[in-house]
C-alpha cells in the first residue's frame, strides 16, 4: 500500500511540473479578471476575443486566468461579461508573433459605484488569493489556508483542516477527530496557538498546547502556519505557530448562514450508550465540606445509570452578521456556530508488564509481551461545541484604527465507556489466552472545556515615518471533570480440565490447554469517583513602533517593542475510592447498580476525606513572561530584503502544591532568561515577483508544561498510565535553520520546495518507566541530551481548467541518543539507543484532486491523508518503545450552488475506516499463532498493544449567504 501510494504522488508531482511548464510557454494571450474593490479573481467570467478574422469565447479557469491560444499576430478587441458585474468597455490588445500578450482587468460589480480600473482596500482575507498573497509577501516562511479552501474541504474543524497542511502531522482524540498538530515533527509541546496574533491559555488540564478541536472551522478567515519566527514573535515556537485569524466586518451587508446534519457509520452497527448528566455533582464532597468525612450517600448512583439507543442526527449550524456605519466608519461582525455530535471509537488495549528481559534477536520475544491483561473498550460521545465571536473596529481617521475583539468557545463532551478488562491465567482456551478474572466496567465523563477572550487593539500612524500598534488581552480557559465514575463488577473464569501440550516457545514450553471454562459469580468491586478543574488566566499587553527612514537610499523599517504577560493557573483534583461490602469473607454479589451497597469501614478516613488535601494534583502555578525586541527590516535592494534582530524573554515560575514538605518539588521557584536572535532573508528571482528565495535563522526555547514540573501522580492524564511531573526538568533551547523556494506561476497555483534544520539542547520527552517500588509502569518528561531535526518540504497546486491537483510532502529525519535499561547476566543495566524523536513521523503526504464548475455550480473534493509511523511512547527499556503505525485517511466532498444564494453539500471522512494502532516492535510470533496467542495481534513482526476504530461520518448541509 504504502508503495503504491508513493508512485501516485510521484505521478501527481510529474503531471504538476509538466503542467507548470506547458502553462507557461503555451500562451498567447491571457490575463486575470478580478474584482475592483476586493481583487477577488472571478472565476467563469466570459472573454470575448475578436478582429475582423478571428473570434474566439473562453472563460477564467480554475487558475485565475483566461487564455487564448494560437492566436494570429494582429491587433484585437477584448470584452469580458460576469452574472453580478457591469458590463467591461472593448479592450484593445495586440498580439505580436511568438511572444505573449497579458492583460488583467478589474470588475465592478453592480451594487458599486467603482469604475473598473479603481483597485481599493484588499483582497478579502478568507480568499485564496489573500492565502496566497499571504505566503508571498510575509516577512517569515508560512503556510495559509483560506476560508475558501476551508469551505469547500471535507473538514469541519480547524484541527481536521490543519491535518492537510505541508510539513502537519496530526495526534486524534478518543473520537477520532485530530486534536494536536506536529510541525516538522516536532511534537505538539513545541508548537503554539494564536488568535489573531495573540496567545491563548489552553483549558488542557496538564500542558500548555491548545485543543484545536475546540475550533470550529467557520469562524476563521484565514489560517496561517508561520515556521520560521522573527523578533516581533515570542520565541517559544520551535515547529511553528498556528496563527487564527479570525471574521472581522466585511465592507457591505454580510449575512451567511449553515443548516447541516449527519450521521456516524459506527452506530450502524451498535447502539449508543448515554447517561443523565443533570444527575452529576458539580462538586466534590471535599469541596462541599472541606476537611469533613464523606459518607456512601454523597456519591449518588444515578449518573452511573446508562440506556443505549440510536443516536439522535447529528446538528451543525451557523450564522455570521456583519455591516458598516457611520460612513463605513464602524464595522461590526457577529459570528456563531453549534454542534451537538454523536461518535464513537471502539478500542482494544493490553497493559504492559513491568518486567524487563535481555535483548532478543531471532525467534525470541521479550517477557514485556507476556501480557497480564487487556481491555476492550467501547465509547460513546455527545460532543457540544459552541463558538461565537464579535468584532467591533472604528477608523478615527486613515491613519488610526481601533478594534475590540472577543470570543468564546466551548466543547462539552458527555462519555460512557464500557470495558471489559481480562485478567489472564495460566491455561488457553480454544486458541487463546484463558483468563483468570472479567471485569465488566462503566464509566461515565462530563469533559468541560472553554476558552473565552477579549481583546482591545490600535494602529496609529503618527506621521509618515513613525507609527505604533498596542494590544492588551484577557483570556481564560478553564476545565471541568465533574465526577468521573466507574462503576465495577468481577466474576472469576477456571478450566473445567486441562491437558498440558507444547507451544514451541522456548519461554513456555508447555502450557495448560482447557476444555471448557467456568464462570463464577458476579461481584461489586470497589467503585472510582474523581473531580477534577483547573483555570488558567492570562493577562497580557503588546507594543511594537516602526521608524520608516532611508540607508543609502534604500528604505529600512526599524521596530522596537515588548509584551508583558501573567499567568495564574489553578488545579485541583479530589479523588474517592469506596469501598465494597464484603459479606462473609467476600464481596456483595452484584444485582443492580443502586443495589449495589459501599461502606468506610470504621476509622477508614483515608477513602472518606478524598485526596484533596494531599493530593499533589492541587496546586497553584503563576507564571510572569517579559519579552523586548528590536529588530530591523532592509530592502538591500529591488530584489532582496533582510529581516534581522534580538528578542530577550525573561521567566518567571512559582508553584506550590499539596505534597508533604519533606518532599521535594512542593514549591518552586524558576527563573530564567533567553537571548534570542533571528534573520529572515527574502531574495526575489524575478522582476515579476512570482519566484523567491528564503532563507532564515532563529533561536527559539520550550518552556516545560506546568503539570510536567510538579511531582504528582495523575490517573486521568492517559486511559491506561499514570502521569508524574518531575521537578529537576530543564527547559530546551532550539537553533533552527531553513531555506524554501518559491514559485506562484498564477493566481491560485504554487510550487515550494525547502529544508530544515533544528539543533535541540535538553529536549523533553514523555517516557514510560517503572513506578517506586516497580508495582507499576507510569508516563514521566525527562531532559534528553541534544537531539537533532532536519527535513525536506514539498508544495505543489496546478489547475488545468476545471480540473485541479494538489500535493505535499514532507520527510523528516530526527535523531537521539538515550540509555536504556536491559537486563544483562541478570542484572540490569543500561546501554544506547538512537531512535527519532517522540511524534516525528518520517513521513508525511497529502494529495486532493479538486474539481469546479462555475457555470453548474459544483465543487468537488477527494482527498488523501499519509502520516508515516511515529514513536508514540518512549520506554525507560531498550527496544521497548511505542510506535503508531502509519495511517491513511481518504475524506471527500461536494458542494452544489442554487440559485444565487443557497448552497447544498456533502461531507465524508474517514471512508478506509483508517484504525489507530500502538504497536511494540518485537518478535510476536508466539502471541500473533499457536495455542497461547493473544486476541487482535495484527502480525507476527510487531506486537498490537491498542488498536482503535471510529468508522465513516456523514454530513449533509445547506448554506445561505446573501
Amino acid at each position: 500500500m504504502k508503495i503504491l501510494l508513493q508512485k501516485k504522488n510521484y505521478l501527481i508531482l510529474f503531471f504538476l511540473l509538466t503542467g507548470f511548464y506547458f502553462s507557461a510557454s503555451a500562451q498567447i494571450v491571457k490575463g486575470n479578471v478580478t474584482d475592483a474593490k476586493t481583487a477577488e479573481t472571478l472565476v467563469g467570467a466570459t472573454v470575448h476575443i475578436e478582429n475582423n478574422s478571428f473570434k474566439e469565447n473562453t472563460t477564467v479557469k480554475l487558475d485565475g486566468v483566461y487564455t487564448f491560444k494560437n492566436v494570429p499576430a494582429g491587433v484585437y478587441k477584448l470584452h469580458i461579461s460576469f452574472v453580478g458585474y457591469k458590463t467591461t468597455q472593448d479592450y484593445t490588445v495586440e498580439v505580436t508573433k511568438e511572444k505573449t500578450a497579458v492583460l488583467n482587468i478589474a470588475m465592478a460589480d453592480n451594487a458599486t459605484a467603482l469604475t473598473e480600473v479603481s483597485i481599493t482596500e484588499h483582497a478579502s482575507r478568507g480568499s485564496e488569493k489573500s492565502a496566497r498573497n499571504d505566503e508571498k509577501n510575509s516577512n517569515n516562511t508560512i503556510n495559509a489556508v483560506s476560508a475558501q479552501a476551508i469551505a469547500i474541504s471535507p473538514d469541519v474543524l480547524v484541527s481536521n483542516v490543519l491535518a492537510r497542511v505541508s510539513g502537519i502531522s496530526v495526534d486524534r482524540n478518543s473520537t477520532g477527530d485530530a486534536q494536536h498538530v506536529i510541525i516538522r515533527g516536532m511534537d505538539k509541546q513545541y508548537n503554539t496557538t494564536l488568535i489573531n496574533g495573540i496567545k491563548i491559555p489552553s483549558p488542557d488540564n496538564k500542558n500548555r498546547y491548545i485543543p484545536l478541536d475546540i475550533f470550529p472551522a467557520g469562524l476563521v478567515d484565514r489560517i496561517d502556519i508561520y515556521k520560521t519566527l522573527t523578533p516581533d514573535m515570542e520565541g517559544d515556537a520551535t515547529g511553528g505557530v498556528v496563527n487564527l485569524v479570525m471574521k472581522t466586518a466585511p465592507d457591505k451587508l454580510k449575512i451567511d448562514g449553515e443548516f447541516g446534519t449527519g450521521y456516524s457509520q459506527i452506530f450502524f452497527d451498535r447502539p449508543f450508550a448515554s447517561f443523565d448528566r443533570s444527575t452529576v455533582n458539580s462538586k466534590a464532597p471535599g469541596e462541599i465540606n472541606p476537611g469533613g468525612i464523606a459518607t456512601p450517600a454523597d456519591f449518588p448512583y444515578q449518573n452511573l445509570l446508562t440506556k443505549t439507543a440510536n443516536p439522535a442526527p447529528n446538528l451543525n449550524a451557523s450564522l455570521t452578521i456583519g455591516n458598516r456605519y457611520l460612513n463605513n466608519k464602524l464595522g461590526v461582525l457577529f459570528s456563531g456556530s453549534y454542534q451537538n455530535l454523536y461518535q464513537g471509537q471502539n478500542s482494544f488495549a493490553v497493559l504492559q508488564t513491568n518486567t524487563v528481559g535481555p535483548p532478543v534477536a531471532g525467534s525470541n520475544q521479550n517477557q514485556e509481551t507476556a501480557f497480564q491483561s487487556s481491555y476492550n473498550r467501547q465509547y460513546s460521545t455527545q460532543l457540544q461545541r459552541l463558538g461565537t465571536i464579535a468584532s467591533i473596529d472604528y477608523k478615527i481617521d486613515s491613519n488610526n484604527v481601533i478594534n475590540l475583539f472577543a470570543t468564546y468557545l466551548a466543547l462539552n463532551q458527555y462519555r460512557v465507556r464500557q470495558t471489559q478488562d481480562d485478567t489472564y491465567g495460566g491455561y488457553t482456551y480454544q486458541g487463546y489466552r484463558g483468563t483468570f478474572s472479567v471485569d465488566n466496567l462503566t464509566e461515565t465523563r462530563s469533559d468541560l472545556q472553554n476558552i473565552a477572550n477579549i481583546t482591545l487593539s490600535g494602529k496609529h500612524k503618527i506621521s509618515d515615518p513613525f507609527s505604533f500598534e498596542w494590544t492588551i488581552a484577557g483570556s481564560e480557559a478553564q476545565h471541568k471533570l465533574p465526577d468521573d465514575a466507574e462503576f465495577d463488577t468481577q466474576y472469576g473464569t477456571s478450566p473445567t480440565s486441562t491437558t498440558s501440550q507444547a507451544t514451541g516457545n522456548p519461554a513456555e514450553p508447555n502450557v495448560s490447554v482447557a476444555d471448557g471454562i467456568t464462570n463464577g459469580p458476579t461481584l461489586v468491586q470497589n467503585e472510582s469517583r474523581i473531580w477534577m478543574h483547573n483555570t488558567d488566566k492570562d493577562i497580557s499587553a503588546y507594543l511594537n513602533l516602526h521608524y520608516k527612514v532611508k540607508i543609502f537610499g534604500r528604505e529600512a523599517i526599524f521596530s522596537a517593542g515588548g509584551m508583558i504577560r501573567h499567568k495564574t493557573r489553578d488545579n485541583f483534583v479530589d479523588s474517592y475510592n469506596l469501598p465494597n461490602t464484603i459479606v462473609n469473607g467476600v464481596p456483595e454479589t452484584y444485582t443492580t447498580i443502586p443495589n449495589a451497597k459501599f461502606i468506610f469501614i470504621g476509622a477508614d478516613t483515608v477513602n472518606a476525606k478524598g485526596s484533596s488535601a494531599t493530593d499533589p494534583g492541587v496546586y497553584t502555578f503563576t507564571e510572569n513572561v517579559q519579552g523586548v525586541y528590536g529588530m530591523v527590516k532592509y530592502y538591500i535592494s529591488d530584489k532582496l530584503d533582510v529581516i534581522a534582530g534580538l528578542r530577550a524573554e525573561h521567566t518567571y515560575q512559582y508553584y506550590i502544591s499539596n505534597l508533604p514538605v519533606t518532599f521535594p518539588g512542593k514549591t518552586a521557584t524558576i527563573t530564567y532568561t533567553d537571548y534570542l536572535p533571528s534573520i529572515n532573508v527574502k531574495y526575489k528571482l524575478t522582476d515579476e515577483d512570482n519566484q523567491a528565495l528564503r532563507a532564515a535563522y532563529f533561536k527559539s526555547i520550550l518552556r516545560p508544561a506546568f503539570a510536567d514540573l510538579i511531582p504528582a501522580s495523575d490517573p486521568t492524564a492517559d486511559e491506561n498510565y499514570s502521569h508524574m511531573g518531575s521537578p529537576y526538568l530543564q527547559h530546551t533551547v532550539i537553533n533552527n535553520f531553513d531555506l524554501r523556494y518559491e514559485f506562484f506561476p498564477a493566481v491560485f497555483d504554487e510550487f515550494m520546495l525547502g529544508g530544515f534544520y533544528k539543533q535541540l539542547i535538553n529536549p523533553i520527552e514523555t517516557v514510560l518507566q517503572q513506578s517506586q517500588g516497580g508495582a507499576s509502569l507510569y508516563y514521566v518528561p525527562n531532559n534528553f541530551g541534544n537531539a537533532q531535526n532536519y527535513g525536506l518540504e514539498l508544495e505543489a497546486k496546478k489547475f488545468f481548467g476545471n480540473i485541479g491537483g494538489e500535493i505535499n510532502y514532507t520527510y523528516t529525519n530526527s535523531k537521539i541518543t538515550t540509555l536504556k535499561s536491559v537486563s544483562l547476566d541478570g542484572q540490569i543495566t543500561h546501554v544506547d539507543q538512537t531512535r527519532p524523536l517522540q511524534g516525528q513521523a518520517a513521513n508525511i503526504g497529502n494529495a486532493s484532486l479538486l474539481y469546479k464548475d462555475l457555470k453548474l455550480g459544483l465543487d468537488g473534493q477527494l482527498s488523501l491523508s499519509y502520516i508515516g509511523e511515529r514513536i508514540q511512547a518512549v520506554s525507560n527499556y531498550y527496544g521497548l518503545d511505542t510506535w503508531e503505525r502509519p495511517t491513511t485517511y481518504l475524506d471527500a466532498s461536494a458542494q452544489k450552488k442554487i440559485g444565487h444564494h443557497f448552497i447544498v453539500y456533502a461531507k465524508v471522512n474517514n471512508l478506509l475506516n483508517t484504525p489507530y494502532e500502538l504497536i511494540i516492535k518485537q518478535n510476536n510470533t508466539y502471541n500473533y499463532t499457536g495455542i497461547a496467542k493473544y486476541p487482535h495481534q495484527e502480525s507476527a513482526s510487531y506486537t498490537t498493544v491498542e488498536y482503535d476504530q471510529f468508522y465513516a461520518r456523514y454530513n449533509l448541509g445547506v448554506k445561505y449567504n446573501f
